[in-house]
């Protein structure tokens, strides 16, 4: 099963477009608009127990074993925060993380600026590099080739900790196909 936290944007056309290739390879696929939730802040440690009722909620109903987390811009910055924060039970079944073009920090809000591409990265108080080096799962995080990423020279990769880059900017050139090859071979 995958865990899908789209962007502040929302359950986007590019969101819909990539769930649904991701459905077509045969992966089941629940989605976070995170534009809805977040739109009052949040807590790291209640976004965590949410999805921990989330994915909990879904791997019973479909009879499912284990899990991978995908976000997508916010949908990444908030979504690293998760597997540390998650009770060992459900860590356990968290096979890998994927983060397509997260940022330095967030707010665990949804903010205007932000949406509209006039928000920074780095400012928020709470800072996503430091959970992708506690995750328990396997991390990679995709950026666009041409995307204007600060924190793609920052992230150091390690044994769990991956990133690469792929064409396109931030929306990969639309390119949902390539992105889903890409997340699969990831899982």
């Amino acid at each position: 099963m995958l865990l899908y936290l789209t962007g502040d944007g929302g359950m986007n056309s590019f969101s819909k477009n990539l769930i649904k290739t991701l459905n077509d390879q045969g992966y089941a696929v629940v989605a976070l608009d995170t534009r809805k939730y977040f739109w009052e802040k949040k807590e790291p440690a209640q976004f965590a127990h949410d999805t921990k009722l989330l994915v909990d909620h879904y791997l019973k109903a479909w009879n499912k074993a284990d899990f991978a987390l995908i976000g997508y811009s916010f949908g990444a910055d908030v979504g690293a925060f998760v597997p540390p924060l998650l009770p060992a039970g459900t860590a356990s079944k968290l096979q890998a993380v994927v983060l397509l073009s997260p940022g330095f920090s967030t707010g665990f809000v949804t903010k205007i600026s932000n949406m509209l591409g006039m928000g920074s990265t780095d400012k928020d108080p709470y800072k996503v590099y430091p959970q992708l080096l506690k995750s328990p799962a396997p991390t990679l995080c995709i950026f666009g080739a041409t995307e204007n990423s600060d924190f793609y020279p920052a992230i150091k990769q390690t044994s769990k900790l991956r990133k690469m880059l792929v064409p396109g900017s931030h929306k990969y050139n639309d390119d949902v196909s390539l992105l889903a090859k890409t997340i699969i071979q990831a899982l």
